[in-house]
C-alpha cells in the first residue's frame, strides 16, 4: 500500500466507513476502492479515473482533495494524453462534416427562403386575379339603381368580413398566447434525500436539449443516460461545460462529487440543487409527459369542435 492509499484508508476508518459504505456513497465499485488504497492504479479503467476517483474518495472522507492530489502528483498518472486529445478533435471534425453534408439539414436550412418565395408568388397571383376581375366588372353595363344596391351590399359584406376577421384574429392571438404559456419549459426540483435528488421537467423538447454544468468549487461531474456515461470531467472553480442531451431522452442522471459547488442549467433554465447537505449526490432528471398528453387531447378536442 502506498502513502496516498494509507492516508485515504486512515481517513475512511476515522469516519467510520467500511468499503461497502464508501461504495454506496460514491457509486465507485469496491474493487476500485481497494485498488486505490493499495496504490494499484493500473487496476482502474483508465488514467482519468485515477484522479477522479481519488478526488471523490477524498471529498467523501473529509480530506482536501486538491491539496492531496497536489501533494502526491508524482505518484498519480496524468489524465488525457495528447493522443486522446488528438482523437477527440478528429472525431469532432468528422461529426461536424457529417452534419454539414446531411441532405435533411441542408433542406431545413433553405426551407424559410423557399416558403417566402412561394408566399410572394401567391400574393402576386391574387393581385393579378383581382385586377382581371375588376377590369371585367367595369365592362358590364349595370343600371344606376342596381349599382347602388350592389355597392351597398359590398360595403355590408366588407364590414361583416372585417368584423369576422378581427374576431378570428383576436381568438388566434389568445390561443397562441395560451399555447406559448402551456408549452413553456418548467423545472421542479425536489428536496434532496440523502445522496439523491429528483428533478421533474415539464414540456421538455424531444430534441436539442442542452445541459450547462458550472462549478463554483472544484467538482467531478458525470452525465449518464440509461446507465451509460455520455460525459464526465473534473471542473475547477469558475469552469463550465455545455453537454448535449441525446434526442428522445426522457430521463438522465447527473452525478457530482461536490453538489454544493455545482450549478446546473437545462435549456437556459436554472436547476436549483442547493437544498440538502450531501456533498456527493445523484440528481435524476425526468420529463413530465403528462402535460404533453393533456395538451394533445385538448388539441384533438378543439379540432373536433371546429
Amino acid at each position: 500500500m502506498d502513502e496516498i492509499g494509507q492516508k485515504l484508508r486512515a481517513a475512511r476508518i476515522e469516519k467510520g466507513y467500511t468499503l461497502d459504505d464508501l461504495q454506496q456513497i460514491t457509486k465507485i465499485q469496491k474493487r476500485y476502492l481497494i485498488a486505490i488504497e493499495e496504490g494499484n492504479f493500473g487496476a482502474l479503467p483508465g488514467d482519468f479515473y485515477v484522479r477522479a476517483f481519488i478526488k471523490q474518495y477524498a471529498d467523501t472522507v473529509g480530506l482536501d482533495s486538491d491539496a492531496l492530489l497536489t501533494q502526491f502528483q508524482q505518484d498519480i498518472p496524468d489524465t488525457q494524453p495528447q493522443e486522446y486529445v488528438d482523437q477527440s478533435v478528429e472525431n469532432k471534425t468528422r461529426a461536424t462534416r457529417a452534419i454539414e453534408n446531411n441532405p435533411g439539414i441542408k433542406l431545413r436550412r433553405y426551407l424559410p427562403q423557399v416558403i417566402i418565395v412561394l408566399l410572394v408568388l401567391v400574393i402576386f397571383g391574387a393581385i393579378y386575379w383581382a385586377i382581371i376581375q375588376q377590369s371585367a366588372g367595369e365592362k358590364r353595363a349595370i343600371p344606376v339603381q342596381s349599382s347602388a344596391v350592389s355597392v351597398s351590399s359590398k360595403k355590408e359584406s366588407k364590414s361583416s368580413s372585417s368584423s369576422k376577421s378581427s374576431s378570428e384574429s383576436s381568438k388566434k392571438e389568445e390561443s397562441s398566447s395560451s399555447s406559448k404559456k402551456d408549452d413553456e419549459l418548467t423545472v421542479s426540483v425536489a428536496q434532496a434525500s440523502g445522496s439523491t435528488q429528483a428533478v421533474t421537467v415539464k414540456n421538455m423538447p424531444a430534441t436539442g436539449n442542452k445541459l450547462k454544468v458550472s462549478a463554483t468549487g472544484a467538482a467531478w461531474v458525470a452525465v449518464m443516460v440509461n446507465g451509460t456515461t455520455t460525459w464526465q470531467a473534473t471542473l475547477a472553480a469558475g469552469e463550465s461545460q455545455e453537454v448535449d442531451i441525446p434526442d428522445n431522452t426522457t430521463t438522465f442522471d447527473v452525478r457530482s462529487g461536490n453538489a454544493l459547488g455545482t450549478q446546473l442549467e437545462l435549456n437556459g433554465k436554472t436547476v436549483d440543487i442547493s437544498s440538502g447537505t450531501s456533498v456527493v449526490r445523484t440528481i435524476t432528471f425526468t420529463a413530465d409527459t403528462t402535460a404533453s398528453s393533456s395538451s394533445s387531447s385538448s388539441d384533438a378536442s378543439e379540432s373536433t369542435g371546429d
